[in-house]
């Protein structure tokens, strides 16, 4: 009995904290990005989810220790927190800079990311972490975040069990329940007067007939209830929000769920035989040498004879693509091994060999597409798979070095170097150069796609293309783009969608010709 209303007692005092919190967050997060995929309050946001992170890890019960414990250690902690923080902002801010959909889809992924190991270091001590540990805690606290949504109507019955049973109250009660019972009475006396008199009123003036006849009739007004539909998804967001808002908070905050998301923190018993691993790698690694082989004397210097019907062009576009997922595979497989199997001094070796293969791969994955761009020009996803093959690259390197220092935090070192990367490759707006790139590459003497300059890139690459495109009346990807957003401005509220890539663009489109 005792515990139960203990129990009760700490889901009072944690509704009462997290209540208003979370509505106004809801309330500030559907302001924001309700309706709006890529506006000027992506910044605003980011801020402002910030600051009510800081606010209320400090407030919840349960934090404070462990951000006492963040708190001793300021040269490495403090300084991750402040580097998540500014990506957050950042990609926040590139987010309304660009009319790109694959830069604001992972620019958004990233804020998500970033904020999730923000969260996760507010309330445990990360120093130690594995890369699995960083992921299954993520995804615990998602999962307890989303399996917490309806706390708040529980803390709230608490609330209302708990409510002091006082004299005064239920005075005030009978109180308002005579009122009530009054004005009842009365409504059922008025309500024929009332009736009798109108019908009185309108058959002596007509005027007065006609506004009462309208006023009893209506009809339904489709446009009203399209805003009915509208405002139930701007509510059902806010409840949405509210709700995951107060649920993740209430995950994190309980001990029980701290010290199961510590035991997920565990590092894995790598516990099996090195034997099998040595053997297993060990015949990847002469494949793998033997691969490298043919790369450094075929691809690279030319002096091994083709296959017949083989030009050297077509030989070095080919298998791209495979060579980027076995780069992949090769750095979950390392990851995989140091993670389970016991270390020793050759599987370290094999290991190392294997990273170093897979740098050559990453360069003959490179040099293929380049020679593939040579030929075909550029377009968005050779141009971000020529970006993931130098994260691959920089990873690696990452990789090698946590194979002989195994204190090494390379989750971090992932997480910088990724956002690092990626933030870059945003701000600079590839679409621009794309089109830029391309344009000049036309003016040599090639064939120019056109087609894919005015189709297939966003309003980021409108100030690369040539006046020709213009007077051809080729923009009706870009009219369309601009057209939307000027709509979106027209509209109430409409400063909220308001983008730096697009406003910029929109006046330099005039609509084609074969649209006027």
């Amino acid at each position: 009995m005792e515990r139960g209303m203990r129990k009760m007692e700490n889901k009072q005092k944690r509704f009462q904290l997290l209540w208003r919190g979370s509505i106004l967050y809801a309330l500030f997060y559907t302001a924001c990005l309700y309706h709006n995929a890529s506006g000027i309050t992506y910044p605003f946001f980011a801020g402002g989810t910030l600051l009510f992170w800081h606010y209320f890890t400090k407030k919840c019960a349960g934090t404070d220790s462990e951000n006492s414990d963040a708190d001793r250690q300021p040269n490495k902690t403090q300084l991750h927190k402040a580097f998540l923080m500014t990506g957050i902002v950042t990609a926040g801010l590139l987010n309304c800079t660009t009319d790109s959909g694959v830069l604001i889809f992972f620019n958004k992924l990233l804020m998500f990311v970033l904020m999730s190991v923000l969260v996760l270091q507010s309330w445990h001590e990360l120093t130690t972490w594995s890369i699995t540990a960083y992921l299954k805690n993520c995804a615990a606290m998602l999962c307890g975040a989303v399996g917490n949504m309806f706390a708040p109507a529980g803390d709230l019955q608490a609330c209302w069990k708990l409510r002091p049973a006082k004299q005064e109250k239920k005075e005030a009660a009978s109180e308002r329940k005579r009122i009530w019972t009054s004005v009842g009475i009365g409504l059922l006396i008025a309500v024929p007067i009332a009736m009798f008199i109108t019908i009185l009123l309108a058959s002596a003036d007509a005027v007065f007939c006609k506004i009462i006849y309208e006023l009893l009739t209506f009809s339904v007004d489709f446009d009203i209830l399209e805003n009915i539909w509208s405002n139930l998804g701007l509510l059902l967001n806010i409840a949405v929000v509210f709700a995951l808002c107060y649920g993740l908070f209430t995950y994190g905050t309980e001990p029980g769920n701290i010290e199961k998301m510590k035991k997920l923190a565990a590092p894995d018993e790598a516990n099996l035989d090195t034997y099998i691993a040595i053997t297993v790698i060990g015949i990847m690694c002469a494949i793998y040498l033997l691969f490298s082989g043919v790369q450094i004397f075929g691809l690279f210097l030319g002096q091994l004879t083709l296959p017949e019907g083989y030009t050297y062009a077509a030989y070095a576009r080919r298998g791209f693509f495979e060579l980027v997922f076995v780069c992949l595979f090769n750095i979950l497989m390392v990851l995989f091994t140091m993670a389970y199997f016991k270390g020793s001094k050759t599987l370290k070796i094999l290991l190392t060999v294997i990273c170093g293969c897979t740098y050559i791969m990453t360069v003959s994955s490179a040099y293929r597409m380049i020679l593939y761009i040579s030929s075909y020009q550029l377009t968005f996803l050779r141009v971000l798979v020529l970006w993931g093959l130098a994260m691959i690259a920089v990873v690696m390197t990452g990789v090698v070095v946590y194979i002989h220092h195994q204190k090494f935090a390379l989750f971090r070192f992932l997480l910088v170097v990724m956002t690092i990367g990626w933030l870059g490759f945003s701000a600079a707006h590839p679409d621009y150069w794309i089109a830029k790139y391309n344009i000049a590459a036309c003016s040599d003497g090639k064939e120019c796609d056109n087609f894919y300059l005015a189709r297939s890139l966003s309003l980021d690459a409108v100030f690369a293309l040539p006046e020709e495109i213009y007077n051809q009346g080729k923009l009706g990807n870009y009219w369309n783009r601009a057209r939307k957003y000027q709509r979106q401005q027209e509209a109430f509220l409409g400063f909220r969608t308001f983008n730096f890539s697009r406003a910029y663009a929109a006046p330099k489109i005039d609509k084609p010709a074969n649209m006027r």
